[in-house]
């Protein structure tokens, strides 16, 4: 799930992400490598994002309606619902992801507006790596906060490079430690697979 974000990204499309996806899955058949691979990509909302939804296509998750978007702001812009909406008025399921991550200082501001971005459907997706701290101590909080109140409904490694996977595992088992191996479980593999089928 490769960032999509034209300022940054700008070769991150829908269309190039589904032809790198089928290319390197040739190449590990290639290899005898079994391995199934499913494009997708982490959309980021910003000004002027429906429109390039419009141009572009959206990134779901395989070939499901699913959509993992995020956003860095200090605050909830308009564009973040303007985009959630538009997504649900056309059929799609947004995936806000890692919520704990977003620069909203005050936690009752964050609160309130996840939980209205929730009550219109929108599903949250954490990040296992704020579990150790390394991404700070309010990740660390809100992480655990919203795990105690089962706001999330993925987990996910957020890994970006290979060398980024230990804290990734690490936080992992924090989360099995604390809140049981079931919770990891329906998190990472029973909530996915729903994703997938839903191709």
């Amino acid at each position: 799930t490769p960032h999509l974000w034209p300022d940054m990204f700008p070769d991150n499309t829908p269309a190039n992400i589904k032809r790198w996806t089928e290319a390197l899955s040739n190449e590990l058949s290639n290899r005898g490598i079994e391995y199934a691979l499913w494009d997708g990509g982490e959309l980021r909302l910003f000004n002027g994002v429906i429109d390039w939804l419009k141009a572009q296509g959206v990134p779901t998750l395989g070939d499901s309606r699913y959509v993992l978007v995020d956003f860095w702001e200090a605050t909830w812009p308009k564009y973040v619902d303007q985009g959630l909406d538009w997504l649900m008025a056309e059929g799609f399921q947004p995936i806000l992801a890692h919520p704990e991550r977003i620069g909203i200082a005050d936690l009752d501001m964050l609160v309130k507006h996840l939980d209205e971005a929730t009550a219109r459907g929108v599903l949250l997706q954490g990040n296992f790596r704020c579990m150790t701290g390394e991404d700070g101590y309010l990740q660390d909080q809100r992480v655990r906060q919203f795990l105690t109140e089962k706001r999330y409904w993925l987990m996910a490694m957020d890994m970006h490079r290979p060398d980024a996977l230990p804290s990734r595992l690490d936080g992992m088992q924090m989360v099995v430690q604390e809140y049981g191996q079931q919770t990891v479980d329906v998190m990472t593999i029973d909530r996915p697979r729903v994703i997938l089928a839903n191709g």
